[in-house]
């Protein structure tokens, strides 16, 4: 048996009689919640009910973090992260954070516990792959990220009133120096690829003019070049996410771009397109994914997986004399040429796909200043006598 009682606009307190003590006085459970009216509100009054009835609500006050790392996962990351973040996240909640708190209650955990966290990440033997040593600045950002996101959705949810890690001092990510090739070396790269096959020429020359992400190569369709306008649409990305298989997903930051492609590598599209539109015309109906056409794919149509193309990438240099680089090092070669090119940082920031051109300044800060050092000298003539 339950009532509501409105407490302000669009604000309802449901209270349902869950027993009687000694004295005959009845027990209830209350919550309030937001509705638009009081028919909205009956409705959920409903449902807190039957949660009740059934066993399944659990007093707010007592909820541990490892209870409502389920809620977490069910109601908000799979919707919401990434799949790789999403990955990320659970593998740091279920190894790190849930084993030492997740038998606390929401309520009691505090600021200085997520500061004894982040202190003990930072001693040694904290990593999870055996290797001596401490953890990358990287993995313990990603740990503070993780901790937060999860007490962040328990605040918003109002199962506790604030974030205990919103006022934990971020911790900061040194950014390595990206290995890069020079102009010699993709000359000498260019050299390599021709003893491989047509598509990971094109694929590897794709990734050093657009400077895509490996995930967003991957998901390139044949309908993304516009061979008219000289580009390409970065629009959509590919992730191999645990359990559920191949998938096409938006962009990192969820923008598209286009970006322009330089002539020769437009004639070697063209090639290639010719060469698999007759490929899929033999397939006919063993075509796996009737709605999309990937340039890099299997004879059934299937995309190629982001991380098979890291794989190919470190088989190809481990056999060469080449430069040894990540396949993802060739993004930041991209970025890289740009600048010591004298392009303006804006566009190469739109090239790249990223937020906004404070993230570019970060990452390529140093060779935008190195670039810089080098302008200055083309003024060295005016004190020429």
């Amino acid at each position: 048996m339950g009532n509501i009682e409105q407490r302000g606009k669009n604000s309802f307190r449901l209270s349902v009689v869950i027993g009687y003590d000694s004295n005959g006085i009845p027990l209830r459970e209350r919550k309030t919640v937001k509705a638009k009216n009081k028919t909205e509100a009956k409705l959920i009054l409903s449902a807190f009910e039957t949660e009740i009835n059934q066993g399944k609500y659990l007093r707010v006050s007592q909820i541990t973090l490892l209870k409502f790392f389920d809620d977490w996962l069910e109601k908000y990351a799979r919707a919401a992260l990434t799949p790789d973040t999403q990955t990320n996240y659970v593998y740091i909640l279920k190894s790190r954070i849930l084993p030492v708190y997740g038998h606390m209650k929401l309520s009691d955990i505090q600021t200085i516990h997520v500061v004894n966290f982040m202190n003990d990440l930072k001693k040694d033997g904290r990593r999870m792959d055996g290797k001596e040593g401490s953890l990358s600045s990287s993995t313990i950002a990603n740990c503070y990220r993780a901790f937060d996101n999860i007490l962040s959705r328990a605040t918003e949810w109002k199962l506790i009133k604030e974030n205990p890690a919103s006022s934990v001092k971020h911790p900061k990510v040194k950014m390595k120096k990206s290995e890069v090739y020079s102009k010699e070396d993709i000359t000498e790269l260019l050299s390599l690829l021709e003893k491989y096959p047509f598509h990971w020429r094109v694929l590897v020359l794709l990734a050093i003019s657009t400077g895509a992400r490996e995930g967003e190569i991957a998901a390139l369709e044949w309908k993304h070049i516009d061979f008219e306008k000289s580009t390409v649409l970065i629009e959509q990305s590919i992730t191999d996410a645990t359990g559920e298989g191949v998938k096409v997903k938006s962009t990192k930051n969820e923008k598209y771009r286009v970006v322009s492609l330089p002539g020769p590598l437009l004639q070697m599209l063209r090639k290639l397109k010719f060469q698999r539109t007759n490929e899929k015309s033999q397939i006919d109906d063993r075509w796996e994914w009737e709605y999309n056409f990937f340039i890099f794919s299997n004879e059934f149509g299937k995309p190629i997986r982001p991380d098979s193309i890291s794989q190919w990438w470190r088989r190809l240099i481990k056999k060469s004399k080449i430069k040894k680089i990540r396949f993802h090092d060739l993004r930041h070669t991209s970025a890289t040429l740009l600048i010591n090119e004298g392009v303006h940082a804006k566009v190469i920031s739109e090239r790249l796909g990223h937020a906004d051109i404070s993230t570019t300044m970060n990452i390529y800060g140093h060779v935008l200043s190195e670039a810089d050092q080098a302008a200055a000298s083309h003024f060295d003539s005016f004190f020429k006598k």
